[in-house]
């Protein structure tokens, strides 16, 4: 009974040490102890679980969600692992031990016959996104350097794919007596030696080796180009060069990430506010009226002739602007001629009044909302007689057009030729009866804005007859319609006719990124302001980001995603351009959960490589799972087993033996396997 009651006592202890586990938020500091130095990049591993759960950033701080129960294990490259257990702290600040460095010494002659020794520590020319780190240690022994000499060392990365040399930030070490040396030889200027800014002094004791640090990074455009990493050395003292090298310590780059497993989704623009809307567009209306003004008067008297029916014609098309929503008048015009017997002067004069009073007939029978905007004028002419030779030739009389067109010719003066015309004996019967009352008419033309979209069969045949003729709306309108190729063959016109048009040009980056092609200069012109950015469309930001990480261009794609709210559609885009831009800390335990190829990857990229071989003996057996495993064994020097995943993964994939070419990971088993194939034949 007894040992029941303790066995239950326990059981409920356990219960409420168990319940007091939970997650909770823990930041801090890792930094090298003696060295001071942030520790940045350190992985921060949970011991129970053996999963990567966090990385320092670049000033050594980290922020991680954790059991607060947890045991954690800090790694950083060049100190020794160190666990801590949480214990419900929320800061847990960590200083490593840093670990004892064997350099590798490269014997060389210095002049005058000594013997000295330089060392340049390998490293890796590691790849965050669009960021090469070139990070390694050089040591100068004692007997090489005294208080007069000047040591330089140059890091330089040179891409081999595009024959170009990019030369770091210089370390210069100088003896206390060079370096005073020179600012007296510059009377104290330091700014004329462009080394200064890198310059430390020897001041401590001579019975010590020199250690110099380099750290620096490059942008690089093209991660899939080929890199070499160099240390150009050179000794020096008031005189001459006592000692120069060139160390190789790099080769290809180390970006296990290009390898990472996740799938983003372009899409088109959704916002309406982005949409083309309908346009104004002017449209025109002629027609001409058989108005009858008594004979040398100039008012319109509707009792005449078929006044009354041409004027409520007029009416109906102004009244049919008037009950559209759509349409709106913009002008009317008219425009009367008189025939041109008689005076000239009276007769234009006549004319003048005549459309005066017709302009005031019809304005004052239109609803005034409908003109008060419009432009009202008027125009009167009088007909010039040549009009009256065509008419003539026109019914085949061309005798009577001679005799005419001869007075024509000879007369100048108006009034001369209407006397001279007057005196034809064909002139009533004729001109008079059949040719003048035609000289007499009134045109007009009314020209309104028409607010009414066309309809798609409308927009079809605009399109059939003139592509380039199509207005943003209709476009949009038209390519919405369509499908495969001709949904793509609108798009492509419509951005190469608009290339403001960004909802088509969104649109089309969408198609050419689902069809694996290169959609980055169909977008980056909308990019080139900064300030600009987040008045574009969400998909417009999205999709550009997609064919920048599709393009290895990770760094601009995550600074566009940073523009974007975490939603659906954008979230795995943010978390993956995060990663391969190197901001693991905000994204590792969400992708570690993605995959188990994912996992390994990070780990690799965080330098866990123990965890990281472990775990890749449970991937799959692909072509690309095979190539991550040969890198996993290779970290760990195990060259044998590393050699047989990499062969694997080639006869799978052959393809992947370029990536092997730059892949700093793999490229001494290549070049290797490379000379053992040699040798064989």
């Amino acid at each position: 009974m007894i040992a029941k009651k303790l066995l239950l006592a326990g059981m409920a202890l356990f219960a409420v040490v168990s319940a007091s586990a939970r997650p909770i938020n823990v930041s801090g500091l890792i930094t090298v102890k003696d060295t001071n130095e942030e520790a940045s990049g350190a992985s921060i591993i949970d011991a129970n679980t053996n999963k990567l759960v966090g990385v320092a950033g670049e000033d050594g701080r980290y922020n991680i969600t954790v059991d607060s129960d947890a045991e954690l294990i800090f790694r950083f490259l060049g100190a020794e692992e160190q666990k801590e257990k949480v214990k419900g702290r929320h800061i847990l600040n960590v200083e490593l031990m840093p670990l004892t460095t064997y350099l590798t010494e490269v014997a060389v002659s210095a002049k005058g016959g000594k013997k000295a020794t330089m060392s340049v520590d390998p490293t890796d020319l590691d790849l965050d996104g669009n960021t090469l780190h070139f990070k390694t240690k050089v040591k100068l022994p004692k007997h090489m350097m005294n208080a007069d000499r000047r040591l330089i060392v140059q890091p330089a990365i040179y891409n081999v794919t595009k024959n170009h040399v990019s030369y770091l930030k210089p370390v210069v070490l100088d003896g206390w007596h060079y370096a005073a040396t020179q600012e007296r030889m510059y009377d104290w200027d330091k700014s004329l030696d462009s080394l200064t800014i890198s310059q430390q002094i020897r001041r401590g004791s001579k019975e010590s080796d020199n250690i110099l640090y380099v750290l620096d990074s490059l942008y690089v455009a093209n991660p899939k180009d080929d890199f070499i990493g160099y240390v150009i050395s050179s000794l020096e003292d008031y005189n001459k060069v006592l000692y120069r090298d060139t160390f190789e310590i790099a080769r290809g780059t180390v970006n296990p990430l290009r390898f990472l497993n996740y799938s983003v989704v372009p899409q088109p623009v959704k916002e309406n506010k982005y949409f083309p809307t309908p346009e104004v567009e002017l449209r025109d209306t002629k027609g001409e009226m058989n108005l009858v003004f008594p004979v040398g008067k100039s008012k319109l008297d509707l009792s005449l002739g078929n006044n009354s029916a041409e004027l409520n014609a007029l009416i109906a098309e102004f009244n049919l602007i008037h009950n559209s929503p759509d349409m709106s008048l913009k002008s009317f015009s008219i425009n009367g001629y008189a025939s041109p017997e008689g005076r000239y002067e009276t007769n234009q004069a006549l004319a003048e009044e005549r459309m005066r009073s017709a302009m005031e007939t019809v304005t004052s029978s239109i609803d005034p909302s409908l003109r008060r905007n419009a432009e009202l004028t008027s125009y009167a002419s009088v007909a010039p007689w040549e009009q009256v030779v065509v008419m003539m030739r026109a019914d085949g009389l061309d005798n009577e057009a001679d005799k005419v067109q001869d007075i024509l010719y000879n007369l100048k003066n108006n009034d001369s030729r209407s006397i001279q015309i007057a005196k034809l004996p064909f002139y009533r019967s004729l001109i008079v009866e059949k040719y003048l009352p035609r000289l007499r008419r009134v045109n007009y033309n009314i020209t309104t804005s028409v607010y009414r979209p066309l309809n798609d069969e409308e927009i079809a045949d605009l399109y059939n007859k003139n592509p380039k003729g199509l207005t943003k709306y209709q476009y949009y309108r038209y390519y919405s319609t369509k499908q495969g190729e001709e949904r793509e063959k609108a798009l492509r016109q419509a951005v190469e006719t608009y290339p403001d048009f960004v909802v088509a040009a969104t649109d089309l980056a969408e198609i050419m990124i689902n069809k694996g092609e290169n959609a980055v200069p169909v977008l980056e012109p909308f990019f080139e302001d900064r300030s600009k950015w987040n008045r574009l469309p969400e998909a417009t930001r999205l999709d550009m980001a997609i064919a920048y990480m599709k393009e290895m261009q990770y760094a601009k794609a995550d600074e566009i995603l940073e523009t974007l709210y975490d939603n659906n559609e954008t979230h795995k885009a943010k978390i993956y351009a995060a990663a391969q831009n190197g901001r693991y800390q905000d994204v590792i335990q969400e992708i570690n959960e993605d995959s188990p190829l994912n996992e390994v990857l990070l780990l690799l990229a965080t330098k866990n490589n123990h965890e990281a071989y472990e775990k890749s003996k449970g991937l799959g057996n692909s072509a690309v799972e095979m190539y991550v495993k040969a890198v996993a064994a290779n970290r760990l020097n195990n060259y044998e087993e590393a050699t047989v995943l990499l062969n694997k993964a080639f006869e799978l994939d052959p393809s992947l033996r370029e990536t092997a070419k730059v892949d700093g990971d793999v490229l001494d088993l290549l070049e290797d396997n490379d000379t053992n194939n040699t040798d064989e034949l």
